[in-house]
């Protein structure tokens, strides 16, 4: 047989061997049935690759030979790395394959469920099975749909729920400015009597006796060392005691927050009754604990030696400021130790009492806190005790009391007539010391009430002011705390806020940082910001690491739910959770079995044409042929 007979018995045989194999030219394997009207011979016989590059003889389509620089002639092999293999997936929706993957003798069902990518002695390894994954495909969409809607509607709840407490605010915050001008126009004039009552009573002193001054001096130049020592003392203890009340309040807080109500323990339940009383008349003193519950050991010396600089400076001047802040200090100690006894109290009952049978992690904590509690207390005490000591502290309390005496012998003797005899001119034109302390007390209780209502009204106008997000979405959840119990940390993120992680074992808390406002989104947002992510910033550092931060990406959701928390980067996390706040409107719902494959029978306009090569170049066989 000849070069050129052998040749075209070769031909043949690729020729009906790719009508079998591959289909004829409408049925040709691999082929999107979009793009069937391209896969027809034009009037030369040929096929014209679909960048227009080359123009091959048909029969060379899925003959395992790569002709086109787009692969285009092997939709239904892997002989072009830069093909695709059309999957019809009937009963499911259709796919498209990397051609690398063709016939592998891997079933690529997460593409092709019909198992259509491998043919010939691997089509019997793949069965079709489009039926079963397109039910379970439909089957999870719809459920996802479903639980989409839900959190469509609580969505839409929120937003009116928002909507209403924006009034409400706003309201409450005109109402309170409006209260807060009038307090300030009281406190003016309240200040403006004060300060023409002192200046009277400084006139009056400059005229009064100089041997009384000289025995006012004498007294201070005796006895006030004495007192700032005192003071100072009393500091250290009340820097102690206000630390370890705030330990204490954390403990019950803890306790309160994340305990198991359904264990129904009668021991937790009256501890927290008892702490509910003490929180209701003092909400104030929980508030401050929190405040400096992230605080580490130099950032709380450092402010505790910011307290004491700025006490010195106006306590330590003369022996009537050393004492009144003496007066202030043995008051608050006295409150603080009231405090410590109760809240020790309903924390060492609980501990005595709690059924150790529910395994309440939060009520072992609590247990554990305690006695962490006691040991560092105790260190406290015995170091205030070295201290006092070391002043001698019952020789101060000595010279402390005689330095009141002197002093209040001295004042009253300022308050009697003088020897000329003027106690009517006094009352007429004089200013006595009850004119000037109900003077002085109703400035400084207006200027309480004033600092406190300042307060309120500087915190509703912040939350007004805050990017609350669209349609204010997070308003009625602003402050509100979302906590997962992962095993080994309790990771707690606040909306809005702050989030934290603590240790189940050691119950160490690490800050995780401050609410940082949202994403950022890369287009198709004017803001440019991401709402369904919330960051959080300038937590604790970590050891030999930046501080830490966390990330909260929220997915739709009726339901809000910290889902998981990862740490993808050192000391940087990631929080996945749910909540109506990433909800939008509902997605197309996916097209039935039977509306895709009537959508692929559709004929197309487009095959009333078939492209022709731009430069005509008709490649008539392979050359190894």
């Amino acid at each position: 047989m000849t070069f050129i007979q052998r040749a075209m018995t070769l031909g043949l045989l690729v020729y009906f061997s790719n009508a079998v194999a591959y289909g004829t030219s409408s049925q040709l394997r691999g082929v999107d049935p979009s793009l069937s009207f391209r896969y027809k011979p034009n009037s030369a016989g040929n096929f014209v690759c679909l960048d227009g590059t080359k123009e091959i003889p048909f029969d060379r389509i899925n003959d395992d030979y790569c002709d086109c620089s787009d692969g285009s002639d092997e939709p239904g092999t892997s002989a072009c790395n830069n093909g695709s293999f059309y999957c019809a997936n009937k009963g499911h929706t259709p796919g498209r394959l990397s051609s690398t993957r063709v016939n592998d003798g891997v079933c690529d069902y997460d593409v092709c469920c019909d198992g259509s990518d491998e043919w010939g002695p691997n089509a019997a390894q793949c069965p079709d099975k489009c039926a079963e994954i397109g039910a379970a495909y439909r089957a999870q969409t719809e459920a996802e749909a479903k639980a989409h809607e839900l959190g469509i509607r609580k969505r839409v709840q929120i937003v009116d729920a928002a909507r209403q407490m924006r009034i409400s605010k706003q309201a409450e915050l005109e109402s309170k400015q409006k209260e807060l001008d009038e307090l300030t126009t009281r406190m003016d004039e309240a200040e403006q009597r004060k300060n023409e009552l002192e200046e009277l009573q400084r006139a009056e002193n400059e005229a009064s006796d100089k041997s009384r001054e000289a025995r006012k001096q004498a007294l201070q130049d005796e006895y006030l060392p004495h007192l700032i020592v005192y003071r100072k003392a009393l500091a250290l203890e009340l820097h102690k005691r206000r630390s370890h009340r705030d330990a204490l309040i954390l403990l019950l807080r803890s306790v309160r927050e994340k305990h198991n109500p359904e264990y129904s323990d009668a021991a937790v339940k009256a501890a927290l009754n008892e702490y509910a009383t003490f929180f209701d008349a003092y909400p104030y003193i929980e508030s401050a604990a929190l405040e400096y519950a992230d605080e580490d050991e130099k950032a709380r010396t450092e402010r505790q030696l910011q307290m004491d600089r700025e006490n010195e400076a106006h306590d330590d001047l003369s022996i009537e400021a050393c004492n009144e802040a003496i007066g202030i200090f043995e008051n608050e100690r006295e409150t603080l130790t009231d405090d410590i006894d109760m809240l020790f109290g309903l924390l060492d009952k609980l501990r005595a009492n709690y059924d150790r049978n529910y395994h309440d992690l939060a009520i072992k904590a609590a247990d554990v806190g305690l006695g962490e509690y006691e040991q560092v207390r105790d260190r406290d005490l015995a170091a205030i005790s070295e201290h006092n000591i070391a002043i001698d502290i019952d020789a101060v309390r000595v010279r402390v009391a005689e330095a009141q005496k002197k002093h209040e012998e001295l004042v009253a003797s300022d308050s009697q007539p003088d020897a000329g005899g003027s106690e009517k001119k006094e009352k007429e034109e004089g200013v006595s010391a009850e004119q000037l302390s109900q003077a002085r007390t109703a400035f400084w209780d207006l200027q309480s009430a004033k600092g406190k209502l300042s307060g309120e009204v500087s915190n509703l106008s912040d939350l007004l002011e805050k990017d609350l997000g669209p349609e204010d979405v997070f308003l009625p959840y602003s402050g509100e705390c979302f906590s997962l119990d992962n095993g080994e940390y309790t990771y707690e993120l606040c909306l809005l806020d702050r989030a934290s992680q603590v240790g189940n074992k050691d119950s160490v808390r690490q800050g995780l940082g401050s609410f940082d406002g949202f994403g950022t989104l890369s287009s198709g947002n004017e803001s440019g910001k991401d709402y369904t992510a919330m960051k959080f910033t300038g937590g604790t550092k970590c050891w030999n690491g930046p501080q830490r931060s966390i990330t909260a990406k929220f997915e739709c959701a009726e339901d809000i739910k910290v889902i998981s928390v990862s740490e993808p980067e050192k000391c940087e996390y990631l929080a996945k959770m749910t909540g109506p706040f990433a909800c939008s409107p509902l997605p197309p719902t996916p097209p039935s079995p039977e509306a895709i494959e009537g959508a692929e029978k559709a004929p197309s306009a487009e095959e009333e044409e078939t492209p022709q090569s731009k430069d005509n170049v008709v490649d008539h066989g392979h050359d190894e042929l």
